[in-house]
């Protein structure tokens, strides 16, 4: 992994930061898409701001153009759209367009509540189009690489998938969120983000370290809340935190051969889960208590 993660950071150090042109905003894509996604809480606050900051720009060199609107000014967006410009040339050399609301909705869980859709959910992509939606300031860039990997079509293959998470919910009593596979996703997503987010290549791998901590403790706190339950998810909570966890405990197979990987998935829950319910016992306490979501503990 040391050798894929330092071409992964020459290549970034190698994309310079982009000069952004500003273009005509996309308003009625922002307010068009924005009715729905979230039970109506982004267009609830659209339509709250007073005096919405609405911009748009583009890479002239790779056509990747993003859209946002926001309660900040033109000039506080500046750097956050720069950054994002950066990414987008990293990911792909297909121009990718990015549709932002600049939310400042912050993922917490209440106490004593299982965690859905509102609490963690903070973006989509449909796989094969070029477009990611973003609708939280929160670990904006962090998803910016998860929804380009759906995008770009990056994903293990669904089919790949589906006898894995039948195994899965034949064990958990219960029915998963049909894309299991975001739980590769949200570790590469995570991965990537670890290293594009350092300034240096020693601080990416502590960037790394620190994530594999944070995961550990949240793995721990959402499986004391979801372990006994037998309620169906509408999102994928057990995907992003606790077989993500799993996942990251085997990560040079998992990121040099995710499709071969899918088929020890369930093996190696089945492996970890001596460890993972102690880790939901020693997190008891945590049910009571707001906690946060965000998965980049940062």
């Amino acid at each position: 992994m040391e050798l894929y993660r330092d071409r992964l950071w020459n290549a970034w150090l190698s994309i310079n930061m982009p000069t952004m042109t500003d273009i005509p905003v996309s308003k009625a894509q922002l307010m068009g898409r924005a009715n729905d996604f979230d039970g109506g809480r982004t267009a609830t606050w659209m339509s709250g701001l007073k005096v919405p900051t609405w911009r748009a720009v583009r890479d002239a060199h790779s056509g990747h153009s993003i859209h946002v609107v926001s309660d900040r000014s033109f000039a506080a967006l500046s750097h956050d759209l720069a950054i994002a410009l950066r990414l987008l040339n990293w990911m792909s050399h297909r121009p990718v367009v990015w549709y932002w609301w600049d939310h400042a909705w912050p993922r917490l869980l209440p106490a004593n509540v299982v965690p859905q859709q509102e609490h963690l959910n903070g973006g989509w992509a449909i796989p094969g189009v070029p477009e990611v939606h973003v609708y939280r300031r929160e670990e904006a860039h962090k998803v910016l690489l998860h929804e380009a990997i759906h995008a770009l079509g990056l994903d293990v293959p669904t089919a790949l998938i589906e006898p894995v998470r039948r195994q899965f919910e034949a064990m958990l009593g219960r029915r998963l969120w049909p894309h299991l596979g975001e739980a590769f996703t949200e570790l590469y997503a995570e991965w990537l983000w670890a290293i594009a987010g350092a300034s240096t290549k020693k601080e990416a791998v502590e960037r790394w370290q620190s994530q594999l901590e944070c995961s550990e403790k949240q793995a721990g706190e959402i499986w004391a809340r979801i372990s006994s339950i037998k309620m169906d998810e509408d999102t994928n909570v057990f995907a992003y935190y606790v077989l993500k966890w799993v996942l990251m405990q085997h990560l040079d197979v998992v990121l040099v051969a995710p499709s071969a990987s899918v088929p020890l998935w369930f093996d190696w829950w089945m492996d970890a889960r001596p460890l993972l319910d102690e880790m939901g016992v020693a997190a008891e306490d945590s049910t009571h208590r707001t906690i946060a979501m965000g998965m980049t503990c940062r």
